[in-house]
């Protein structure tokens, strides 16, 4: 049995890497391969723990996975068939679309389809957290969950850059064309812009947790240090850092790039005020990043452009703000129980008041949320994250755990980079984007709930045999 849980957990591992490169899981059938690689690895852990799962890690995590559930419950009835009298209680504005067509009844979704698409998505989103709750339960398996994100957004990285610079004209794999601008996997530069924000914050935490909090006492340990960092595993994280950016900026993503350095900077200066036990190096790091990174490698490979395209940037030349300011007039006769989730498609077009294109999303997610979901709803999630956000805040300020503290850095970086870009683009739907966020969500739940000294939570019988668990607690 212990065996069948490792292999769900290397599932875990594998289902991370998988997730970006079918055009970001963000077609119906690479979302659904995705819905049934989760289910599969939920029966396989239950198989593993014999149907006997003990509800005590749960109970760490009843804030994510409550809000999570709420809101899969909210959208479950959303696409419920309800009377004519229910449902003008709840939503009178959608009984009187279905009656005005005839329908036979009636939704508070007015694209009930879809908005069952959605929850199965959204079950899945849930179902990865449980098992993750189970799977990730050492502070080593949490390094190796943070790792392999990193692995895969310097994957990503590295292919949109060789695309770029090789000048190939169409995808590898799927046929669509390059036009000389970053985005891997994805269809949309802004979506790898996103994921290499997130992946970049994550990869700038795990260097924090290798740093010393010791000064040097003397020159020979201080070069000993800087030789073993050199030739340490900091080094191969730095490194991918520095293609990540390379990529980053090549996406010419306006927010994206300015989502990260605002993350960046905004999180290290949480961590230079708040940090408990600071590495000497930290400040040094942030610098670098933000210096070396984004300005030097940056200014080789095209900031100069993304600083033209922000320039360049019209509220006169730019539809979206107009799909925006369109949108509140949906939220205004929807406020509560929203059209329906992935709706937005079919209801903005009866809002549009000149033509302006097709519009499926509203290239601000905390719009396009209370548009579908309706207010009480995206402020349920919008909870949610404050809360993830607010227990890896305490774990950097309270937390001795080197491991822990740094990253839960790197959560805090890539919510609030991930809170700024999502309010110009539609980040949250892609599944690749959207899990990966969800896992750093429990990632900054995980550095404040498990143990100190990396020991298993909860296993079945004789699996923490081969792991090997043990990292001391560094103050």
């Amino acid at each position: 049995m212990a065996s069948i849980e490792r292999f769900s957990f290397y599932s875990l591992l594998a289902l991370i890497l998988w997730l970006p490169i079918p055009l970001g899981s963000n077609r119906d059938w690479a979302w659904s391969i995705a819905e049934f690689w989760i289910a599969f690895q939920s029966i396989l852990l239950i198989i593993a723990y014999r149907g006997n799962l003990p509800f005590e890690p749960l109970k760490q995590y009843i804030w994510l996975l409550s809000g999570l559930a709420l809101f899969q419950l909210w959208v479950l009835f959303q696409s419920l068939p309800l009377p004519w009298e229910v449902l003008a209680f709840f939503s009178g504005k959608s009984a009187e679309i279905y009656q005005l067509v005839g329908a036979p009844e009636g939704f508070i979704s007015l694209d009930s389809r879809m908005t069952l698409a959605s929850l199965f998505k959204g079950i899945a989103y849930t179902m990865l957290v449980f098992n993750a709750i189970y799977l990730v339960n050492s502070s080593k398996r949490l390094k190796q969950v943070v790792l392999v994100i990193v692995i895969s957004g310097t994957l990503q990285a590295f292919y949109a850059a060789m695309v770029v610079l090789l000048d190939i004209k169409e995808s590898l794999v799927f046929g669509y064309s390059e036009i000389g601008i970053a985005t891997g996997s994805f269809v949309y530069k802004n979506h790898l812009a996103n994921y290499l924000m997130m992946t970049l914050c994550m990869g700038i935490g795990l260097i924090v947790s290798q740093l010393h909090t010791s000064p040097s006492e003397s020159r020979h340990m201080f070069v000993k240090r800087l030789m073993e960092g050199i030739l340490s595993r900091k080094m191969y994280i730095r490194l991918c850092l520095v293609i990540m950016v390379i990529a980053l900026v090549m996406t010419r993503s306006r927010m994206g790039n300015t989502a990260f350095f605002a993350a960046t900077a905004i999180g290290g200066l949480l961590a230079l005020v708040f940090y408990k036990n600071k590495p000497r190096a930290l400040t040094i790091l942030v610098g670098s990043v933000i210096a070396v990174d984004t300005i030097v490698v940056g200014a080789l490979f095209g900031l100069e452009k993304v600083k033209q395209r922000l320039v360049e940037t019209s509220l006169g030349a730019e539809s979206r703000d107009q799909v925006v300011v369109w949108s509140l007039d949906i939220i205004r006769d929807f406020p509560f129980t929203g059209t329906g989730m992935a709706s937005f498609y079919t209801i903005f077009p009866m809002y549009s008041k000149a033509d302006i294109g097709f519009y499926d999303h509203a290239h601000n997610d905390y719009i396009q949320f209370m548009v579908e979901a309706g207010i009480p709803a995206t402020l349920l999630l919008g909870l949610v994250i404050l809360l993830a956000f607010a227990r890896a805040f305490h774990t950097i300020r309270k937390r001795h755990s080197r491991t822990m503290k740094g990253i839960a850095l790197g959560c805090i970086m890539s919510i609030i980079g991930m809170l700024i870009h999502i309010s110009v683009d539609f980040n949250l739907q892609p599944m690749a984007n959207a899990l990966t966020f969800i896992l750093i969500l429990f990632i900054a739940n995980a550095c404040s709930a498990l143990p100190a000294l990396g020991q298993l939570v909860s296993i079945p019988p004789k699996s923490n045999q081969a792991d090997g668990l043990k990292e001391p607690e560094h103050v």
